[in-house]
């Protein structure tokens, strides 16, 4: 997998570990003895958990992780948390910056009210599709490919249908898939 991200290969993969810490040493680790540097391909981390939210149990997102960099004098892996879940309220709370958000925003010569624009009208995609229960994937790939095709008209025909008027600012996203603000 690594190999394949070096070369410029998008991948996805799942593993066992409560924290970036414990992932690189397991990936560090035999058997699978990655070294660090290549550990650098990653753009980001998504830490899961199991919790208790009322008297069910549930799987919550803990963490989304960027590995922004590596300093090669301490042979350290550079992190930013950009979202974090707040058991108590459960929520994501958004820790302020994103540096994929900067590179995509460079990459795409946008501001970053643009960036926050397009950001809130993918939020609203996915909490349509989570609100009318899409599981078919015709359905999903049929909003998705009008989103990517007409993304304006997209989100304010979405916005509309589900009575979502305001929608100028990106809002914390709930756990549970809805937004609020």
């Amino acid at each position: 997998m690594f190999q394949a991200m070096a070369t410029g290969h998008p991948t996805m993969s799942t593993m066992h570990a409560d924290s970036v810490k414990s992932m690189v040493n397991r990936l560090e680790n035999p058997p699978i003895n990655t070294p660090r540097i290549l550990l650098t391909a990653l753009n980001f981390v998504v830490i899961q958990t199991h919790a208790r939210i009322g008297d069910s149990i549930v799987r919550r997102i803990k963490q989304m992780v960027e590995l922004v960099g590596f300093e090669p004098e301490t042979n350290e892996l550079i992190t930013n948390t950009v979202y974090e879940w707040d058991a108590a309220t459960d929520t994501f709370v958004y820790k302020g910056h994103s540096f994929l958000f900067d590179e995509i925003m460079e990459m795409k010569n946008m501001t970053h009210e643009e960036m926050e624009a397009e950001f809130q009208r993918r939020i609203d995609i996915v909490n349509y599709m989570l609100q009318k229960n899409m599981i078919d994937f015709r359905e999903i790939a049929r909003i998705v490919v009008q989103y990517y095709q007409y993304p304006e008209e997209t989100a304010k025909r979405v916005r509309e249908e589900m009575g979502w008027q305001d929608h100028a600012i990106a809002k914390p996203i709930e756990a549970g898939g809805e937004t609020t603000g």
